[in-house]
C-alpha cells in the first residue's frame, strides 16, 4: 500500500508493474471519512509493505496519522516513510496556499501561487509583478528548500532525499520533481524492502510522470545558480504554452473574487516574502 501525494502516485504506479506484487488502492487521506476506516483497517491487516509520507496523528480528527496506520499492520510488515519533496530553487516566488475555509481551492490555469501576484493583490502595487531575485536571494531560496527538507527528514525519520537537491535538479514546479529525482527516491524505497521481494525492480525510464504542468524559469535564477538557459519561459499546461502574464492576470482576478486566499498567503509565507525582499 502506498499513501501520499502525487509523488507517491508515481511510486505506486511503478510498483503496480512489478512481478508478484499486489498494490491496494486507497483514497487520498484528505478525502477519507470515518466510513472509510473499516475497509482501510482490513486492507492494512493484510499488507506486507506500507510506503507512506508523514501524516500527523488524528489528521482531520481521524486516526490517519502514519504511526496510527502502521499500528494496524501485521507485526512482520515493513514500513517505509518517504519525505514530501519541495524545492523552490528554480521557482523562488512559487508557493502553495491552502485557505483554511476550503483547502481544495486552487487558482485557474496553473494551481500554484506567485508571491509577487499575492502581494500585488494585497497592496494594489503592480510594480512588484516585475520583481526578479538578486543572486543572493535566489541562492538563499534554494538553500532554504534544502534545509527545510532536511529538517523534515530528521523530524519524521524519513528516508533521506535532501542531498538530491544540492545538485540543483530541474524540477517542473515546486512539488513536481523531475524523473531523475523520483527515480533516485524510488531506488531508496526499494533498498528498504526485504531482499528479493521485488525482482526485477521496475524502472521509470525516460518519461516525465509529473511534467504535465511546467512553470517558467527566470533567467536571473539560472544565472544566480550557475545554470544554462534551461527554461521554459512560459507556462506549459498539459503541453500547451500559456504566457506567464495570462496566468498572472487570471490569478489576480481570482484573488479579487476569492476572499481569504491573499491573507492566508501573506501569513503562511511571510518568511519567504522577507527572504526575497518583497516586504
Amino acid at each position: 500500500m502506498v499513501i501520499g501525494n502525487c509523488q507517491a502516485d508515481v511510486y505506486r504506479d511503478l510498483l503496480r508493474g512489478a512481478d508478484g506484487v499486489e498494490v491496494t488502492d486507497v483514497r487520498p487521506v484528505y478525502e477519507m471519512t470515518a466510513e472509510d476506516l473499516p475497509g482501510l483497517h482490513s486492507d492494512l491487516a493484510r499488507t506486507d509493505v506500507l510506503i507512506i509520507q508523514p501524516i500527523r496523528d488524528d489528521y482531520r480528527d481521524l486516526p490517519l496519522g502514519h504511526r496510527q496506520l502502521a499500528a494496524r499492520l501485521p507485526p512482520s510488515a515493513t514500513v517505509v516513510l518517504v519525505p514530501v519533496l519541495r524545492y523552490a530553487g528554480l521557482h523562488p516566488y512559487q508557493v502553495l496556499i491552502r485557505p483554511p475555509r476550503d483547502r481544495s481551492l486552487v487558482p485557474p490555469i496553473a494551481p500554484y501561487h506567485d508571491l509577487r501576484a499575492v502581494l500585488a493583490a494585497a497592496t494594489g502595487d503592480r510594480d512588484v509583478l516585475g520583481a526578479t531575485p538578486t543572486r543572493e536571494q535566489a541562492r538563499a531560496a534554494a538553500r532554504e528548500s534544502v534545509d527545510a527538507l532536511r529538517a523534515r527528514e530528521l523530524a519524521h525519520g524519513t528516508l533521506p532525499a535532501s542531498d538530491l537537491l544540492d545538485g540543483v535538479p530541474r524540477w517542473h514546479t515546486i512539488n513536481h520533481p523531475d524523473r531523475r529525482t523520483l527515480a533516485e527516491v524510488f531506488d531508496r524505497i526499494l533498498s528498504e524492502l526485504p531482499a528479493g521481494l521485488i525482482d526485477p525492480a521496475p524502472r521509470l525510464g525516460d518519461r516525465e510522470p509529473l511534467g504535465a504542468t511546467r512553470a517558467p524559469v527566470d533567467p536571473a535564477v539560472e544565472r544566480a545558480l550557475g545554470l544554462p538557459a534551461i527554461g521554459p519561459r512560459e507556462w506549459l499546461v498539459d503541453g500547451t504554452p500559456v504566457p506567464a502574464h495570462e496566468v498572472t492576470e487570471a490569478h489576480l482576478a481570482w484573488y479579487a473574487a476569492t476572499p481569504g486566499v491573499v491573507e492566508e498567503g501573506l501569513r503562511r509565507h511571510a518568511a519567504r516574502l522577507d527572504l526575497l525582499g518583497l516586504t
